[in-house]
């Protein structure tokens, strides 16, 4: 499976955070060689951006937001268009993006009257991706993606988690790490012939990651653990030295495979903690089912 990604979208609110998400979103629309596409809000309806005063001035942050993103775009010799939207930021950003793009969010920003609200963006969007988004924290260092972390559950094995990491990988001439977890509340319960299975079944989910990265000239690694999901992909991070990590959101592993109740929890809970907790990018990406359609 080949994932293009066709732009690169950054919500931004001209804060501290969504510059250094700026920065990642520049990065990969360089490397990936695509184009940028900036969008902001006012956080105010049309009717009212008319009449009232703050949303001309929230209107004004909003357009000084894009414009210095559109500024570095041209220095970085990065095609980039943008966009201000009325309305709430979040609705906005749905609207922004479609079917092959990626959206870059910081993972947390200003909260005063009228401003991108970033930081509630990311948790609304985060919770179930529209496309692939990438969560920016706001200590985040500058882009130099030579790991790549990805968790290789029954999501990443039948969706786009894992071609979208190759793809980054192998523009970032990036090294890719997978990892493979036996929930550890599926190990605790299972008899030692089902643990087995478990852990082969892991094993399975790695080695399928790994001969997809060596078909696409990508150097890669990996490791099998048993734990908490979310406690172990942040550990495997640490470990391996991750400059951005991979996770897929949604689906069920598969048209023919019946996930087990305790499988990762959806992903979505593992997504979202290892989002808050992460001191690099974390890639969420959804099902292709789950994705927009444009």
């Amino acid at each position: 499976m080949t994932v293009i990604v066709e732009r690169v979208v950054l919500a931004t609110d001209g804060s501290e955070p969504a510059r250094t998400a700026a920065t990642h979103a520049l990065f990969l629309a360089r490397v990936l060689d695509a184009p940028l596409h900036v969008v902001s809000a006012t956080g105010t309806s049309s009717a009212a951006a008319e009449t009232a005063e703050p949303s001309v001035s929230a209107a004004f942050e909003a357009e000084e937001a894009v414009s210095a993103v559109v500024r570095r775009a041209l220095l970085a010799d990065v095609r980039a268009t943008s966009e201000v939207a009325d309305g709430p930021a979040a609705t906005a950003v749905e609207r922004a993006v479609g079917e092959g793009d990626l959206l870059v969010l910081g993972r947390r920003g200003q909260t005063g009257s009228g401003r991108f609200l970033v930081g509630s963006v990311a948790e609304r969007l985060l919770g179930a991706p529209p496309v692939p988004t990438l969560a920016v924290p706001a200590a985040a260092t500058d882009p130099d993606y030579r790991t790549v972390a990805l968790l290789a559950d029954g999501e990443s094995s039948s969706g786009s988690a894992a071609p979208l990491a190759r793809r980054i990988a192998a523009a970032t001439r990036a090294t890719l790490q997978p990892l493979a977890i036996v929930d550890g509340r599926d190990a605790a319960i299972a008899s030692p012939e089902a643990l087995r299975a478990l852990e082969a079944e892991a094993r399975t989910r790695l080695n399928d990651v790994v001969a997809a990265a060596a078909r696409d000239a990508v150097e890669s690694g990996g490791t099998v653990r048993t734990g908490e999901p979310a406690a172990e992909l942040l550990a495997h991070v640490e470990r391996v030295g991750a400059d951005v990590v991979v996770v897929g959101v949604g689906g069920s592993g598969g048209e023919n495979r019946r996930p087990r109740p305790t499988e990762h929890r959806a992903g979505g809970v593992v997504a979202s903690r290892v989002v808050r907790h992460a001191e690099v990018p974390v890639l969420v990406v959804p099902s292709v089912s789950d994705s927009v359609k444009r």
